[in-house]
């Protein structure tokens, strides 16, 4: 009986100088990086999902300058959305993030920027659009909401 509560005050003991920050640690990267979106982000709260692709600017592909992008700083996340012309609609949407475990996200938008040649106008939701498994799959980030 000794041995065993020895091994309890051992274990809790060992366990109490474990870094709670660990758990975080081996979260997906996404600071620092420009991304590819798949198609329109975080202009509605009804997003089911969207994947991001790796981007360079310096890339030779033209056409891969056009579309939908994001990119994150260590808390907080801007899209952007570029046409080959200007009569489209620009739209931009800013916000933060909270990482809730290394592969679940919340998403919090704070602006929607509407410019251009817009149906709707710009808004200012500042809440919640939802929470998201991350995971990587080949080169590609996905976007799951759950």
């Amino acid at each position: 009986m000794k041995y065993f509560v020895l091994l309890i005050v051992i274990y809790l003991t060992a366990s109490s100088q474990i870094d709670p920050n660990t758990y975080f640690k081996e979260r997906i990267e996404l600071q620092n990086n420009s991304w590819k979106l798949d198609g329109k982000c975080l202009e509605t709260e009804n997003e089911d999902g969207f994947i991001l692709s790796a981007y360079s600017e310096s890339t030779v592909d033209i056409a891969s300058r056009w579309g939908y992008f994001i990119s994150f700083t260590e808390n907080s996340f801007q899209t952007s959305y570029r046409a080959r012309c200007g009569v489209d609609c620009f739209t931009s949407v800013s916000g933060t993030y909270q990482w809730l475990a290394p592969n679940k996200l919340e998403l919090f938008v704070s602006n929607i920027s509407r410019r251009k040649y817009c149906n709707k106008a710009s808004e200012s939701p500042n809440k919640s659009f939802g929470i998201y498994m991350v995971s990587v799959e080949n080169d590609k980030v996905l976007f799951q909401r759950i």
